[in-house]
């Protein structure tokens, strides 16, 4: 029995990996909530489902990210901790190599409040939405910026440029 489900798992599996639509990357954002600007460095993991002939793809996305940059709103220095991201694209690709895309996102941003030795952290996961554009500059390598809302009670608003390179 354990080698039959093995077998059949292994068919299941091996068009996922002999299709190479997974693409890695890694990018900058630029994360705006009330008067705080800060920024934050990612990686990204991403699958690209397509359908044979079509110019539409879903690509479900993982990205992983930390603060480089910090802010101070009245002596209190705010930096970012984490920022993790759950998004489903739909893109749309044009045959000169560029797309746009929309995408719905599932977002942790893990923030650290310091003041006078004294720090306290705080961190939410909220549903965003955010359309962008790229362009493929080769069959590997691709460039694009985003940007993206979430449903906070600040309206953190989040800017990103990155590049993918897909394998």
């Amino acid at each position: 029995m354990f080698k039959k489900s093995l077998i059949a798992l292994s068919l299941l599996v091996l068009p996922l990996t002999a299709s190479a639509n997974w693409s890695a990357g890694a990018g900058y954002a630029d994360l705006s909530l009330e008067k705080l600007s800060l920024g934050a460095i990612y990686g990204a993991v991403a699958y690209e489902f397509i359908e044979e002939g079509s110019k539409f793809s879903l690509i479900p996305e993982l990205r992983l990210g930390a603060g480089i940059s910090d802010d101070k709103s009245h002596s209190i220095k705010v930096e970012v901790e984490r920022f993790t991201a759950l998004s489903v694209r739909g893109q749309y690709n044009y045959d000169n190599g560029f797309y746009v895309y929309v995408m719905p996102s599932y977002a942790n941003l893990d923030l650290k409040a310091s003041f006078r030795g004294a720090s306290v952290s705080d961190d939410e996961w909220e549903f965003g939405f955010g359309a962008g554009v790229g362009k493929k500059l080769n069959e590997k390598v691709s460039v694009e910026a985003s940007f993206e809302r979430y449903d906070t009670d600040t309206d953190t608003d989040v800017i990103t440029v990155g590049f993918k390179y897909a394998f």
